[in-house]
């Protein structure tokens, strides 16, 4: 008996092979199509993650020391400072300061990335947590020296509270009057005219003691020698603020900030400029004038018109020439050769104040992460 021909089966047996072709060839243009774009969201992201890291190490790298400072001079408690980072190819990062307390400041980048479209963006947002860190010095009076001293002539020392003219920041450092000199015990002070020497002299043991020269609290010389803004050699300099209204050159060797807050040659940028500056030998400062934290690593001559605001601390003698010498805060001397001694004659007047000296620290801190969930990434 003949098979019934079956018509038409190859034609549905390809049919069914083709639907399933079909499926299979949408579905791994599915998946592909899929895995592409997680990929390419996955890239977007990890630029974005990287903007945002780069816009957070930028402004730490760049800290404007303005800000550390207390209001209105530096920033107030709460206050928000906010800046605009360009990577590239339209990768921007908005990085924002906020103080929460005197020494510690949030800081917060949120990064944006696109890939050929601003239609694929991508945001990430990083934080980290930092304090100030700057040294504890507490100076006894207004000259500290390990030596013995001899003051000339015209040469004042006063050891009452003086708050340099036109810093607005002074209030908030409260201080109060101390000794005009601290001076190691056995050690002698030549005062020619004792009337000149505005709050006595204090026979101080930490004047004495090494250490008060090179451990302050938790940094010391060789740290803050390290960290300095300018480090120098040996020489003769003649410091000056470098810079406009709205812009401070910080790079110039020659510029040590703007202790001025009005006048002829007054920068108004550089205020908040606080370096700190290290010369590794004996140093002669003629003219000019400076503000901030000024280490020299052997004797220190002072000649012609010069002017200090905040602290200088030499490992040896220091002697005051020819000319006007004006320093508000403090001065030490290790005096480390004790065969010299340290020396003021002429037109010198050294004024205690602990707002130049506070300003000075604070205005050159470093800054180091909390202890405590320094870094963290928000979104």
């Amino acid at each position: 008996m003949n098979a019934r021909p079956r018509r038409g089966v190859a034609l549905l047996m390809v049919l069914v092979l083709t639907i399933l072709l079909v499926l299979l060839s949408s579905g791994a243009i599915m998946g592909a199509t899929v895995e592409f774009r997680e990929g390419r969201n996955a890239l977007v992201e990890q630029r974005a993650f990287a903007v945002a890291e780069y816009g957070l190490n930028a402004e730490i790298a760049a800290w404007n020391r303005g800000r550390n400072l207390p209001a209105p001079t530096g920033m107030a408690i709460g206050a928000i400072d906010s800046s605009r980072v360009y990577v590239a190819q339209r990768d921007t990062a908005t990085v924002y300061v906020q103080r929460l307390t005197a020494t510690v400041f949030a800081v917060r980048s949120v990064g944006r990335a696109a890939v050929g479209t601003a239609v694929l963006e991508a945001e990430r947002q990083t934080q980290v947590m930092v304090r100030l860190a700057y040294p504890v010095i507490r100076p006894g009076g207004a000259i500290v020296t390990a030596g013995s001293l001899v003051i000339r002539g015209a040469a004042t020392v006063d050891g009452t509270n003086t708050a340099p003219a036109g810093w607005t920041q002074c209030p908030q450092f409260a201080g109060r009057d101390t000794f005009a000199i601290a001076i190691a015990p056995g050690q002698t002070a030549d005062i020619q005219k004792p009337e000149l020497v505005v709050g006595g002299t204090h026979r101080d043991p930490a004047a004495g003691d090494s250490n008060t020269y090179v451990r302050y609290g938790t940094e010391s010389w060789n740290s803050l020698a390290a960290n300095a803004d300018l480090k120098l050699p040996g020489g003769t300099y003649l410091p000056a603020p470098t810079g406009t209204a709205t812009t401070c050159d910080r790079a110039a060797m020659s510029n040590w900030g703007e202790p001025w807050r009005s006048g002829p040659g007054h920068t108004p940028a550089c205020e908040g400029h606080f370096p700190i500056i290290y010369i590794n030998g004996d140093a002669t400062l003629s003219h000019g004038r400076g503000q901030g934290v000024l280490l020299v690593n052997g004797d220190l001559r002072l000649t012609g018109n010069f002017q200090w605001y905040g602290l200088i601390i030499a490992r040896d003698d220091i002697v005051k020439g020819n000319g006007t010498f004006d320093l508000w805060g403090s001065l030490m001397s290790a005096n480390t050769n004790v065969d010299d001694a340290n020396a003021f004659t002429g037109n010198s007047t050294i004024r205690w104040s602990p707002c130049a000296v506070e300003s000075a620290l604070r205005g050159s801190a470093i800054l180091t992460k909390t202890r405590d969930r320094s870094w963290m990434q928000l979104l």
